[in-house]
C-alpha cells in the first residue's frame, strides 16, 4: 500500500467512535491515540510527513493488537488491519529496517533456528545462567522466558511423505507452520495421525515455510510476500488435492494472500465436510468444555465440530468477541498488556468451571497455557481437533 492508498483508505474513516467499545487496548487504557479512530489519525499525519518518529505515534501503533475487532463495527467498512500493517511498514523502513527484531522474526519463523534455539534453552536450563538473566529487569526478556518453558525439547515432525493407513488414492498436505513446530508437535502428530486413518495421505513438504503474517503485522511486508511467493510456487508443484491448517493466523494469512495453489482448508472444517459414514465414532466425555474463538477465526466451526462429542458439555468463553492478548509476537513486545488482557480471561475461565479450554490458534493457546499454569487451574488447553482425537474410538 502506498502512502496515496493509505491517506485514500483512511480518509474513509468518519471518526465516528463506534469503534471504541470493540478496542480491547482502548478499553484498558482510556486514550484516545490507543483507540482506532485515534491510532488512524495518527497514521494520516504520518503519511503526510506531519509526525516523525521522535513522537508516541510508533508507541501507540505498537500497542494496536491487530485484532480487527474495530472492522466488525465500522460502518464504513474501512480495512482498518491494512492501513496498520501499512503504517508499521513506513516505520520500518524509516527505522533503517530494525535489523534486530528482523533477526528475531527471522529466528521465530524458522523451524530449523528456531529448533537451534529450542536446543540451546534446553542446555541453559541446566545452568544457572536462566536465573541470572531472568532477574535482568526487562519484561519483555522475562516474558520470553516464560513463555519459553512451552518449548518441547523433541525433535520436530520431519517432512515427508505420510502414507495412508488404509490407501484412497487421496492426499493432502499438512501446513505446519513455524512456531508450532516447536510447541504444537503434539497437535502435528495428532493431525497426522487423525488424517492417516481416515485414509489419507499426508504431504509435509520440505520447501513449505512460514506464512508470513509475523513479518506482515511488524512492518517487514517484503519478508511476508516472499514467504507467500514461496508458498505458492511449492502448493503448485504439489500434488494434493487441499492444503490443510491447524492455526487459525495462519490459515488467514494463506487465504487473504493466496498464498496457496491448492484449496486452504482447517483441519476443523475438514472434518465437518467428511460424509457422514466417514467421520470417525466417538467415545463420550463427560467433562466440560469451553471454547476460546480466536480474533483471527470469527467464522471459526469449532463449536459444531465438539458437538460432535457424545455427552460432552461445550460452552463458549464469556466475551469471546475480545482479543485474549496474545496476537501473535504481541506477547513479547508487549508483554504488560498482554499479560492484563490475558488475565481478565482467565478470570473468565474461572468462573465456566471448565476440565478442557478449546482453541484453534497456536498464539491464544500459549497464552493461554502460561496463564492457567501460573494461576494453578486444573484446565487443558487443547485445540479442538486433538479432543476429537483423543475421544476416537479406535477398533
Amino acid at each position: 500500500m502506498t502512502p496515496e492508498q493509505l491517506l485514500n483508505e483512511a480518509d474513509r474513516c468518519v471518526k465516528c467512535g463506534l469503534c471504541l467499545p470493540e478496542c480491547p487496548t482502548y478499553q484498558v487504557l482510556s486514550n484516545e491515540a490507543d483507540s482506532p479512530r485515534g491510532r488512524i489519525s495518527l497514521m494520516q499525519a504520518l503519511a503526510k510527513g506531519e509526525l516523525d518518529l521522535s513522537s508516541q505515534i510508533e508507541t501507540h501503533l505498537d500497542r494496536c493488537l491487530g485484532c480487527r475487532a474495530c472492522e466488525s463495527a465500522c460502518p464504513s467498512g474501512v480495512k482498518y488491519s491494512s492501513l496498520l500493517d501499512a503504517s508499521r511498514t513506513v516505520i520500518t523502513y524509516r527505522r533503517n529496517g530494525k535489523p534486530f527484531f528482523h533477526w528475531l522474526l527471522n529466528q521465530l519463523s524458522n523451524p530449523k533456528r528456531l529448533g537451534y534455539l529450542n536446543k540451546t534453552y534446553h542446555t541453559l536450563q541446566r545452568t544457572v545462567l536462566l536465573t541470572i538473566i531472568a532477574k535482568l529487569p526487562s519484561a519483555k526478556l522475562k516474558r520470553l522466558l516464560v513463555l519459553a518453558k512451552q518449548l518441547v525439547g523433541t525433535a520436530p515432525t520431519e517432512a515427508g511423505l505420510y502414507p495412508a493407513d488404509l490407501p484412497k488414492g487421496r492426499l493432502v498436505q499438512l501446513f505446519t507452520g513455524c512456531v508450532a513446530t516447536q510447541v504444537e508437535q503434539p497437535l502435528i502428530q495428532t493431525s497426522l495421525t487423525l488424517l492417516r486413518s481416515l485414509g489419507y495421505a499426508v504431504e509435509i513438504p520440505a520447501t513449505q515455510v512460514c506464512c508470513g503474517a509475523m513479518h506482515r503485522h511488524n512492518g517487514f511486508e517484503a519478508a511476508a510476500e516472499n514467504y507467500c511467493m514461496v508458498n505458492r510456487a511449492q502448493t503448485d508443484k504439489s500434488l494434493a488435492q487441499t492444503l490443510i491448517t491447524l492455526a487459525s493466523a495462519c490459515h488467514l494469512e494463506l487465504l487473504e494472500h493466496q498464498a496457496s495453489s491448492v484449496p486452504v482448508v482447517s483441519l476443523v472444517e475438514f472434518l465437518l465436510k467428511l460424509p457422514a459414514n466417514e467421520f470417525p465414532p466417538l467415545k463420550p466425555f463427560t467433562g466440560r468444555v469451553a471454547l476460546h474463538t480466536p480474533c483471527s477465526a470469527s467464522n471459526d466451526h469449532s463449536f459444531e465440530l465438539l458437538h460432535k462429542i457424545p455427552q460432552a458439555e461445550i460452552i463458549e468463553l464469556p466475551d469471546n468477541k475480545t482479543c485474549c492478548g496474545a496476537a501473535g509476537s504481541y506477547m513479547l513486545t508487549q508483554p504488560t498488556l498482554s499479560i492484563a488482557l490475558g488475565r481478565a480471561k482467565i478470570e473468565q475461565l474461572k468462573a465456566c468451571r471448565v476440565d478442557v479450554l478449546a482453541t484453534s490458534n497456536t498464539g491464544c493457546a500459549i497464552q493461554f497455557r502460561q496463564l492457567v499454569e501460573e494461576t494453578g487451574l486444573p484446565i487443558q488447553v487443547m485445540h479442538p481437533v486433538e479432543l476429537i482425537n483423543q475421544q476416537r474410538e479406535i477398533k
